[in-house]
C-alpha cells in the first residue's frame, strides 16, 4: 500500500490535487491511500507513515521546504514532489530537500503523471497486496478474506472438477471460488500471464523457459 499525504493550505488547490492523484493511481494498478491536509503543522504531527509528499511550498504556516526537511528527518525513504506558483523555489525545492521532482501550477495531470510513474519505480520494494475471499489453506482452515502480498504468490491454477482456484506460495497452497477469467483480467497488469489451460503465472517468480516448462525462482515448474 503507497501512502500519499497531500499538503496544500489553499483548499482548491489541495482538492484538484487529490483527484489528480486519485486518478492517476487507478490507472497504476498500485493499491494507495491518501491523505490531504490544510496544514504542515498538522502534517508533522499526525502523519505516521508516509512513502510520497506532494507539498505546497509556499504554506504560510511552514513553508514546503521547512515540512519537506522535517519529513527526511522522520521519514529517511519519503519521495517528495513539491508544487508552487513561484518557479524561483526549484532550485531551492531540489537542493535543500533533494526533492523527487518539482511542479508548477496549475497542476497539469499529464506532467503529473509522467513524475508518478517514475516515482513508483523507486517503491518495487512497497507491498502489492490483494484481497481474497472465503479462502481455505492447506489445514482446511477457513477464512472470510486473507490479503496476499503478490510478490509471494508463484501461480493460480484453476481446479476444473471443484470449480475453484489454487492460490499456491512458497510455503503453502490455498483453495477459494472465483471465475478464472475474471482473476485473470484482474492480475494480468499486476504481472501474472496464462500459461496454459487453468494457471496463471506470476511473471516476478519465472527464471526461464526449459522445453515445455516454465521454471520457477523456488526450484518448481509449471507446464508452459
Amino acid at each position: 500500500m503507497v501512502e500519499i499525504v497531500v499538503c496544500d493550505d489553499e483548499a482548491e488547490d489541495l482538492k484538484y490535487a487529490a483527484e489528480l492523484l486519485h486518478s492517476i493511481f487507478k490507472n497504476q494498478n498500485v493499491p494507495y491511500h491518501i491523505t490531504t491536509l490544510l496544514s504542515a503543522r498538522e502534517m508533522l504531527e499526525t502523519v505516521q507513515k508516509i512513502d510520497i509528499g506532494i507539498l505546497d511550498i509556499a504554506m504560510k504556516e511552514l513553508n514546503g521546504i521547512e515540512a519537506g526537511r522535517r519529513l527526511k528527518e522522520k521519514f529517511p525513504d519519503i519521495k517528495l514532489i513539491y508544487t508552487t506558483s513561484y518557479e524561483e523555489y526549484c532550485m531551492q525545492a531540489i537542493n535543500e530537500v533533494h526533492a523527487f521532482s518539482f511542479l508548477c501550477k496549475p497542476l497539469d495531470c499529464n506532467v503529473m503523471q509522467k513524475q508518478i510513474k517514475e516515482l513508483l519505480k523507486g517503491l518495487s520494494d512497497i507491498a502489492i497486496e490483494k484481497e481474497f475471499y472465503k479462502v481455505t489453506d492447506s489445514r482446511k482452515k477457513e477464512y472470510p478474506s486473507m490479503k496476499f502480498n503478490l510478490k509471494e504468490i508463484l501461480y493460480f491454477e484453476y481446479i476444473k472438477m471443484q470449480k475453484e482456484i489454487k492460490i499456491v506460495t512458497k510455503s503453502t497452497e490455498y483453495i477459494y471460488t472465483e471465475a478464472m477469467n475474471k482473476l485473470e483480467e484482474k492480475m494480468r497488469p499486476l504481472g501474472f500471464e496464462m500459461c496454459c489451460r487453468g494457471i496463471l503465472v506470476n511473471l516476478e517468480r519465472v527464471m526461464r523457459i526449459k522445453m515445455y516448462d516454465i521454471l520457477l525462482d523456488t526450484g518448481g515448474k509449471v507446464p508452459l
